[in-house]
């Protein structure tokens, strides 16, 4: 599985640093965001589509991966994620990590993305499942890689011990 991680944050301010116009840059991200990337961690689907939906689900069940999406209405967008596609096994893994450490990775990885650029958004959910609204489609879109790296199976051990 191949997920991206960019942090604009650090890089605009590295930029305007420099003396780079901090315009520029946000046309970095857009580009960014518009990538299709190989083997995506998640799917972004229009709110009403529930068969893209299931589609997705049963191909996040073969291959084991949490079940991540973002769902898009015309002004805004909700990430989703469960671990219902996973077997028990990485549900006792995240329960023994300790006290709920993976959801407060989680919601903080939400306030570091969201902070001071989406007022609107209201994150609720646990290391198991939950969901962040109302979110620009650009920070859902950072929220949905963040989580993925931090939800796959194989980095929930290094991201409880950072």
């Amino acid at each position: 599985m191949t997920v991206y991680d960019a942090n604009f944050d650090a890089f605009e301010y590295r930029a305007a640093h420099l003396g780079y116009d901090r315009m520029s840059s946000e046309y970095l991200r857009f580009i960014f965001n518009g990538i299709k990337w190989p083997d995506p961690a998640w799917r972004l689907f229009n709110k009403q589509d529930s068969a893209g939906r299931d589609a997705w689900f049963y191909e996040c069940q073969r291959r084991k991966i949490p079940f991540l999406h973002i769902s898009s209405t015309t002004k805004y967008c909700t990430v989703h994620w469960d671990h219902i596609s996973l077997d028990s096994e990485y549900d006792q893994m995240v329960r023994k990590s300790g006290d709920g450490d993976m959801g407060q990775i989680l919601f903080r990885t939400y306030q570091l993305i969201a902070a001071g650029v989406e007022p609107k958004s209201f994150f609720e959910g646990s290391a198991f499942v939950g969901n962040v609204t109302g979110l620009s489609e650009s920070s859902a879109r950072q929220i949905a890689n963040s989580l993925a790296l931090r939800l796959f199976p194989g980095n929930v051990q290094s991201a409880l011990a950072a």
